[in-house]
C-alpha cells in the first residue's frame, strides 16, 4: 500500500493534485492490461492493479470525503453549491468502490497466471472504470480543487494537513489490522 506523503509537498491541495497525477497513471496501467486481453496479461501489472483497487483507492477517497471535502465545506461560501458537488463525488466513490471490487475478482485471476473465461467483458469493465476515473480525477482538479485554493484560508490548510495524516494513519492501522502477516508492510518488518 503506498501512501502519499505530506513530508514531500508543503501544500496539502498540491499534495492531492499530485495524487491526481498518480491515478492518471493508474488508469493507464488499467488501460494496458484491458488492452493485452485475453493472453497477454503481466502478472506483475495484475497484481498491481489489484493492490491500487483495493488499498490505494479507498485511502484517497477516505481522503477527501474526511478531509479535504469537510474542510472545503467549512470555507465556501453559500453559493458555491459545495453541498451539491460534494454529495455527487462521494456517489461517485461509492460506485468506483463497488466498481473496483468486481474488477479485482478478475484481476486477481490474471494476477495468478490464469486465463479469463469472458476476457472481452472484461475487458469492457475496465474500460468503462477508468474512463469513467479519469472524468472523475479532471472533475476534482478543474472544479473542487480550484474552489479550494480560493475558499481555504492558511489555517484551514493546516487543518487540511492534520486531517489527511490522521486518515493515513486510521487506514494504515486499520489494513494492517486485517493482515495475515503476508502483507508487504508486514514483510518488510521481518
Amino acid at each position: 500500500m503506498r501512501q502519499p506523503q505530506l513530508a514531500n509537498c508543503s501544500d496539502p491541495l498540491d499534495l492531492i493534485l499530485q495524487e491526481h497525477d498518480t491515478h492518471q497513471s493508474w488508469c493507464n496501467l488499467l488501460e494496458e492490461i484491458a488492452d493485452t486481453l485475453p493472453d497477454s496479461v503481466d502478472q506483475k501489472k495484475a497484481h498491481r492493479a489489484v493492490e491500487i483497487l483495493k488499498y490505494d483507492l479507498p485511502l484517497h477517497h477516505s481522503i477527501e470525503e474526511k478531509a479535504l471535502f469537510p474542510v472545503l465545506m467549512k470555507y465556501a461560501a453559500s453559493d458555491d453549491n459545495v453541498g451539491e458537488i460534494v454529495a455527487h463525488l462521494n456517489e461517485e466513490h461509492v460506485v468506483d468502490e463497488s466498481f473496483a471490487e468486481e474488477l479485482i475478482e478478475f484481476l486477481e485471476v490474471l494476477a495468478n497466471g490464469k486465463l479469463l473465461e469472458d476476457a472481452n467483458m472484461f475487458g469492457y469493465m475496465l474500460r468503462g472504470f477508468f474512463e469513467n476515473y479519469r472524468r472523475h480525477i479532471m472533475w476534482e482538479n478543474s472544479i473542487v480543487l480550484p474552489l479550494a485554493r480560493s475558499r481555504v484560508t492558511a489555517e484551514g490548510l493546516r487543518e487540511l494537513s492534520s486531517l489527511i495524516v490522521e486518515q493515513q494513519t486510521h487506514f494504515r492501522n486499520t489494513q494492517l489490522s486485517h493482515c495475515s502477516g503476508n502483507c508487504k508492510e508486514c514483510k518488510k518488518k521481518s
